[in-house]
């Protein structure tokens, strides 16, 4: 006889609802931490057979390589870009007095001259002083007036023409072509902005 308010309790249901009822008790934190401990266990713990397997196929990751649709290849191209390209696809050159903006380059032949030419004067044609940073230009091709930057000469300006220019020719103007470091040759121009 049982007593009177109480229920008759059957010993595996109740077991039953005692395993369903815990784990919805426990954070899933605690879940996660349970099972990295088990798995630690594993691989470090004794040799097990399953520890033994366990840590074979973590040897055989790392000696896995993916296939060559999946590896990544390094472009030489990408390596091989400098900051002066990367600058003037922005349409700015590195000069010495810092980075400038400019519009157009040209390729032209650059030669260079002084006051003391034949043919030459103490001015310009565009009443400038000859020599340093005043280049002669043919204005059908370069405006008198443009700011240039030429690599290895400097930032001048299109000053002065000439009868020998014309064309992708330009002279660069110095104070005494004797003490001028220029030599005759090819050079990529900036028209500066």
């Amino acid at each position: 006889m049982r007593p009177q308010g109480q229920a008759e309790v059957n010993f595996l249901s109740a077991i039953r609802g005692l395993f369903y009822f815990l784990p919805g008790r426990i954070p899933y934190k605690l879940w996660g931490f349970a099972i990295l401990a088990v798995s630690l266990y594993l691989v470090t713990g004794p040799n097990t057979t399953t520890a033994l397997a366990f840590r074979s196929s973590l040897n055989y990751l790392k000696a896995f390589n993916p296939p060559m649709l999946i590896q990544t290849f390094h472009s030489p191209v990408v390596k091989e870009v400098s900051e002066e390209e990367i600058l003037e696809n922005q349409g700015f050159v590195q000069t010495q007095g810092g980075i400038l903006p400019f519009s157009t380059k040209l390729r032209v032949f650059a030669t260079s001259y002084d006051k003391n030419c034949s043919g030459c004067n103490e001015r310009t044609a565009s009443g400038l002083p000859t020599g340093f940073g005043v280049v002669a230009v043919d204005p059908k091709v370069i405006p008198l007036g443009t700011k240039l930057y030429i690599p290895g000469y400097g930032v001048a300006v299109a000053g002065d023409t000439g009868g020998a220019i014309k064309g992708a020719k330009i002279d660069l103007g110095f104070d005494d072509v004797k003490s001028g470091w220029w030599s005759s040759r090819f050079v990529e121009i900036y028209i500066l902005k």
